[in-house]
C-alpha cells in the first residue's frame, strides 16, 4: 500500500503547529511523560530528500540533556545520541 506524500503546504502547516506547540511546552518548568512525547513529536523535522519525518541528532542531543526530560527517556536519548555521533564520525 502506497502512502500519500505530504505536499509542501501540508508540511508547512504541520511545522507551524509543531512550532507553536513546542513553544508552549518549552515554557513549562517540567514535563510529564505525555508532554515529553509531544515535545518529541514536535521536534521531528520534514526531510524533503527522504520525503518523510526525521528525528534529527540535534533534537536528540538537546532533549537528552534537558532537565525537563524524564530520567528514563533522557538516558535512552543519551545512548542514542552517542551511537549516532559515532556513526557520523565514521
Amino acid at each position: 500500500m502506497k502512502t500519500k506524500q505530504a505536499i509542501p503546504k501540508e508540511v508547512a502547516l504541520i511545522l507551524l503547529r509543531q512550532k507553536k506547540r513546542l513553544s508552549e511546552l518549552n515554557s513549562l518548568d517540567k514535563w510529564t511523560e505525555a508532554e515529553f512525547e509531544e515535545v518529541v513529536r514536535c521536534s521531528n523535522e520534514w526531510d524533503a530528500k527522504q520525503q518523510g519525518w526525521i528525528f534529527p541528532l540535534t533534537a536528540i542531543e538537546r532533549l537528552a540533556f534537558d532537565a525537563r526530560t524524564p530520567d528514563k527517556q533522557a538516558r535512552s536519548l543519551q545512548i542514542i545520541a552517542k551511537h549516532m555521533s559515532q556513526d557520523l564520525a565514521k
